[in-house]
């Protein structure tokens, strides 16, 4: 009998010291109602500024920031090109022969000439000396006196119709005359001109005109 009850106590002995053992060691049960740490549980909480509705600035300051931020979109002012755009070699330093002759003018003498492209400032020279058909050169008079006129596409072909218009440039009749002028800068593209000698007083017949003009880019 006392070796039965013996045994119980060990038994009893192991089993308590196995429950002991064993509420010591093992991890508390999650409770379902217990409250999570973290920011899923702090209901005041900020919310994230990058999901959350943007807020606009405004004001001086918020002008400021605007006009300076790079991704902002904004007019690009974008423009028609104009020809002055263009880059190109410039005709700078170049000159061009438009008329080395002696000849003789019935009614009118025409010599065309064109400043290329690109030109910034062409200048027009030259020296012209006219005197009456069949006289001496050297001793020439008001009779040799001869009309001399710069005109564009459109001019001359006023002139040409016998409508004489505006020109250019002109010199009042004169036998004898040196001439510099300055012409308009050219852009893509070039322009025409026309040198005229017109016989102002064609009843003293022809006259014989000696020129040098040059146009220098």
């Amino acid at each position: 009998m006392k070796k039965v009850f013996a045994a119980l106590l060990v038994a009893a002995s192991c089993w308590g010291g196995y429950s002991y053992y064993h509420n010591r060691t093992s991890p508390p049960k999650s409770d379902s109602t217990e409250v999570q740490d973290g920011p899923a549980a702090d209901s005041d909480a900020k919310p994230d500024p990058q999901n959350g509705p943007m807020v606009k600035m405004e004001g001086p300051l918020a002008k400021f920031i605007n006009d300076i931020n790079p991704f902002e979109k904004k007019d690009s002012g974008l423009r028609k090109p104009n020809p002055s755009d263009h880059i190109a070699p410039s005709p700078q330093g170049t000159s061009s022969a438009i008329v080395h002759k002696t000849f003789a003018v019935g009614s009118a003498a025409k010599f065309l000439f064109q400043v290329p492209p690109h030109a910034a400032s062409p200048q027009l020279h030259g020296t012209y000396h006219s005197f009456v058909q069949g006289s001496d050169a050297q001793s020439s008079d008001d009779r040799g006196d001869i009309d001399f006129l710069l005109m564009n596409d459109q001019q001359y072909a006023d002139f040409a119709q016998g409508h004489l218009g505006d020109a250019v440039y002109a010199v009042d009749s004169s036998h004898e005359q040196d001439v510099s002028f300055g012409l308009p800068a050219t852009m893509d593209r070039p322009a025409q001109y026309y040198l005229v000698f017109r016989n102002s007083d064609s009843r003293t017949g022809k006259k014989v005109v000696q020129a040098d003009f040059r146009v220098d880019f």
